[in-house]
């Protein structure tokens, strides 16, 4: 029997709905059947993942673990995969029918070389206010055309492809970052000297539940507080740099300025603070969803969230640092 030229990872965790919209469309690509494979690592999901029943496509392969989190879900579908091309997606992602040969021209033009794909907003989602900021914001720092970038930390896990042979050398993704384990993958990469290429045709839109302001930056807290060990793995990278001299703790090299900021965002970061901001956007979304004032408000509750989970984070580290002493 023949290996397949692609092997598709799908983690997934407690959404069943979603992830048959997911393996849908990626079991209606316009490969033929024996070019590729799905590999779905269900990570704890309670009930279990039953793999819906599909007229025609690949197979589905189905992986069962005990709630590992993603990065070793990740690893351990690419451990089972026979593809040459490695491509993951989240759960939660739709996919048109070129998606997968988007992924194979790329790879075949640029082999050896990490391959991000693009990732959409639902239409309706754009049609709202906090849609169309979410969009903006997401879009910053992506190229508009297809070929490799320049950025070393460029990747998104939720939609990627790297050969099977150079993700088991790098040894994967992390199992010990929680957060920003595609950045360290990408920046282990780039260190290996191989380039990153980013595939706009290989696009998928993306169903997740951040799709208002309180879920956008509920999430965003909950990502800068586990970021924090991928911050402290690379102390230099200038990403990191930005967010230990925004979010970290005020000391002497803040000066007067800086300590008075980081004031004025411990107070913003308050409960109640927080909640009248959030009824302020409600409003304005109403009443004037293309103002400057909305999406400012935007801005100030999604800093102030990642502020409060940085520092978390940094608690966190501490009260672990305290226990090994």
């Amino acid at each position: 029997m023949t290996d397949p030229r692609v092997t598709v990872v799908v983690p997934t965790h407690n959404r069943p709905a979603l992830l048959t919209e997911t393996l849908a469309g990626l079991r209606s690509q316009d490969l033929p059947i024996p070019d590729y494979e799905i590999v779905v690592v269900d990570d704890g999901s309670k009930p279990p993942v039953q793999i819906p029943r599909f007229v025609g496509g690949p197979e589905v392969g189905l992986i069962r673990l005990g709630g590992s989190e993603r990065s070793t879900a990740r690893n351990v579908g690419a451990a089972a995969a026979r593809g040459e091309l490695l491509v993951f997606v989240d759960d939660d992602m739709s996919v048109g029918p070129n998606f997968l040969t988007q992924y194979l021209h790329a790879h075949a033009q640029w082999p050896d070389t990490l391959l991000v794909g693009a990732t959409e907003l639902p239409a309706e989602a754009r049609r709202k206010p906090f849609g169309r900021f979410r969009y903006r914001l997401e879009r910053q720092g992506v190229p508009t055309a297809c070929g490799p970038v320049g950025a070393a930390n460029f990747c998104a896990a939720g939609n990627m492809a790297i050969p099977r042979h150079q993700f088991l050398t790098l040894g994967g993704f992390d199992s010990e970052l929680a957060s920003g384990e595609d950045q360290d993958l990408a920046l282990r990469h780039s260190a290996s000297g191989r380039r990153i290429v980013f595939v706009p045709g290989a696009a998928a839109v993306h169903r997740d539940r951040a799709m208002d302001v309180r879920g956008y930056c509920r999430r965003h807290e909950w990502g800068a507080e586990q970021l924090l060990p991928f911050c402290r793995r690379y102390p230099e990278w200038p990403d990191n740099v930005i967010r230990a001299q925004v979010n970290g703790l005020a000391g002497p090299a803040d000066g007067a300025v800086g300590r008075l900021r980081k004031g004025m965002k411990s107070l913003l970061a308050g409960p109640a603070v927080t909640e009248i901001l959030f009824v302020a956007c409600s409003y304005l979304e109403r009443t004037a969803p293309d103002s400057r004032l909305l999406d400012k408000l935007y801005h100030v509750l999604l800093g102030t969230h990642i502020f409060r989970g940085y520092r978390r984070g940094i608690a966190r580290s501490q009260q672990a640092t305290r226990r090994v002493a």
